[in-house]
């Protein structure tokens, strides 16, 4: 079947990737490139810390094993704070995992504010709350505060080029107008109405993937901006805050981590709901 998918993709390429590359292509990178603000980082000696979050879970006969946690820990690799929760349960929701995931990383982030110059959390604030019940979601907001930041890799986010018919996400027409490094000029996300909250896409060093920051608060002025970015480049590694790399793999549950939980819990002969594809 593999077979007829790639022989597909071969025959339709040029069709396909059109699809991006239009006649509008050219007028959003010249924009992109117009808003976009040169600046080369200079490390500033400071001490961050990332947040990340991970969950994952094992479905059984009608029953559910699951664990989640969140850590903050610092480009030092010295953990500030760390939560987790594990249970068996006859139901475990994607959506309940990723809520729970997600009100960990508010607590362990406002146990690390204060202790460390910058914090980073990984991934996008709208993303976590664009479903969440107001009251909830400006509490979540009050936790991280206004020294938390937001960092991600990748985005869907159409805010800016949306407008002019955009077909990607913004991140990736800043990521084509040009390779140096710099920031864009701050844009407010309207759509997010729990507080202000402004994006920026940035590059630490020349060559290096774009990344997407959201900042809370009045929006950053240039000095802000060039502040943020220079604590950044200090410990980060080929672009990317190594703080959220050490966060993010200090968190990770993997499947083998579950098969250790279903073994203390003696659940490790119990037929699981994948075993007859032998997955």
């Amino acid at each position: 079947m593999l077979n007829e998918v790639f022989l597909d993709a071969l025959k339709n390429r040029d069709a396909k990737v059109s699809k991006v590359k239009d006649s509008n292509f050219a007028t959003i990178l010249a924009e992109a490139s117009s808003r976009w603000v040169r600046y080369e980082p200079s490390p500033e000696k400071c001490e961050s810390a990332g947040v990340d979050s991970s969950w994952n879970k094992r479905a059984f006969q009608g029953l559910y094993l699951y664990a989640i946690d969140a850590v903050a820990v610092t480009s030092a690799n010295k953990v500030l704070a760390a939560e987790w929760d594990q249970d068996i349960a006859g139901s475990a929701r994607t959506e309940f995992l990723e809520s729970k995931a997600m009100a960990m990383e508010a607590s362990v982030a406002q146990k690390a504010a204060g202790r460390v110059d910058i914090v980073c959390v990984d991934g996008s604030l709208v993303s976590r709350l664009l479903k969440s019940a107001a009251d909830a979601a400006s509490e979540m907001v009050k936790k991280y505060g206004s020294s938390t930041i937001f960092v991600s890799k990748s985005s869907e986010s159409r805010l800016q080029f949306g407008p002019m018919g955009s077909r990607a996400g913004d991140i990736y027409y800043y990521g084509h107008a040009g390779s140096g490094a710099g920031f864009s000029i701050p844009a407010e996300i309207t759509q997010f109405r729990h507080a202000p909250l402004f994006e920026v896409y940035a590059r630490l060093r020349d060559h290096t993937p774009i990344i997407r920051i959201e900042v809370l608060g009045s929006e950053p002025s240039k000095q802000e901006m060039t502040k943020i970015l220079d604590m950044l480049r200090y410990h980060s590694i080929a672009g990317y805050p190594y703080c959220l790399k050490l966060a993010h793999n200090t968190c990770k549950i993997s499947n083998e981590d579950i098969d250790r939980l279903a073994s203390i819990f003696s659940l490790q002969h119990e037929q699981g709901a994948r075993d007859a594809l032998n997955e």
